[in-house]
């Protein structure tokens, strides 16, 4: 008895991988043109044969039972494996999914850094601008004042110098050369005033540059932080799409797992279209029961 239950085991572990085995290649020979496909049934049926002579083997000696229980034993342990290879493939994208995340997050933050350095900068360096446009228009003033008050001055002491010589000359009863003196006199006060005015004329002008370099200068600070944000959003943004790509694909894996498509091979549809046998209808002996030619034609001596 242990010798038929070994043996019944034995048959039914192999009936198993045969079966898998000729899954496979009936699945390799879908991928295959039409005329290589004929050399692929051939392999295909001699693994039906195979199995037909391990049923009938088990038939003969009484094994059955063991057969079947030790092939229903061999197929769970294969799907076992194959889940448990599934769920490390999850595991797996499922972590470079978080990595994706964090990078994103990282990259964010690191955007968002380098924008406020730049909005300071920016700042500081449109304070420094108006600072210096400031001091250049105070400047200027200052030197404006200072020429208008040597004007002054000089106005001053030409009319002190006509007044002494008009009362000394008016004393003495000549007039002409006074009248000189005091064309000079004129002559000098105009003079100061046009440098007067072309001292204030060239403070408005330094005032007005400097206010224009200050505005560029800020200008220019502001573009650059500006710059810098966008890239740092830019760059966020690709992590971003990276991540959400690396959750779809997985996404989609699962979902295409799930999908129902007619568990039989491309050689058992032909021939079931041939012999007008309904596939529904039919109990597939394959590996995760699909159907092969042989269940097709025995569905098809049923009928």
């Amino acid at each position: 008895e242990n010798a038929q239950n070994f043996y019944g085991q034995s048959i039914g572990s192999l009936k198993t991988q045969v079966q898998n085995y000729r899954s496979q290649l009936e699945q390799f020979s879908q991928q295959l043109p039409e005329d290589s496909q004929a050399q692929v049934q051939e392999m295909i049926d001699s693994y039906i044969e195979l199995e037909s002579a391990m049923d009938q083997a088990a038939q003969d000696t009484g094994v059955q039972d063991q057969m079947e229980q030790a092939a229903q034993q061999t197929q769970q342990q294969i799907q076992q494996a194959a889940g448990g290879e599934a769920q490390q493939a999850q595991d797996a994208a499922g972590q470079a999914t978080d990595q994706a995340q964090q990078a994103a997050g990282q990259a964010t933050d690191q955007a968002g850094q380098v924008a406020g350095q730049a909005t300071d900068q920016a700042g500081q360096v449109a304070g420094q601008a108006q600072e210096a446009a400031g001091g250049a228009a105070q400047q200027a003033q200052d030197t404006a004042g200072q020429v208008t008050d040597q004007a002054g001055q000089v106005a001053g002491q030409a009319q002190e110098a006509v007044g002494g010589l008009t009362g000394g000359g008016q004393q003495e009863g000549g007039g002409g050369p006074l009248g000189g003196v005091t064309d000079q006199v004129g002559q000098v006060a105009g003079q100061a005033q046009d440098t007067v005015g072309q001292a204030t004329d060239q403070a408005g002008q330094v005032a007005g540059q400097a206010q224009e370099a200050a505005g560029g200068a800020a200008q220019q600070a502001q573009d650059t932080a500006g710059q810098a944000a966008q890239q740092g959003q830019q760059a966020a943004g690709q992590a971003a799409q990276q991540a959400g790509g690396g959750q779809q694909q997985g996404g989609g894996q699962q979902q295409g797992g799930g999908q129902q498509q007619p568990n039989a091979t491309q050689a058992a549809q032909q021939k079931a279209q041939q012999m007008g046998v309904d596939l529904s209808q039919v109990e597939g002996s394959g590996a995760d029961g699909r159907i092969t030619v042989r269940d097709v034609q025995s569905a098809a001596n049923q009928q």
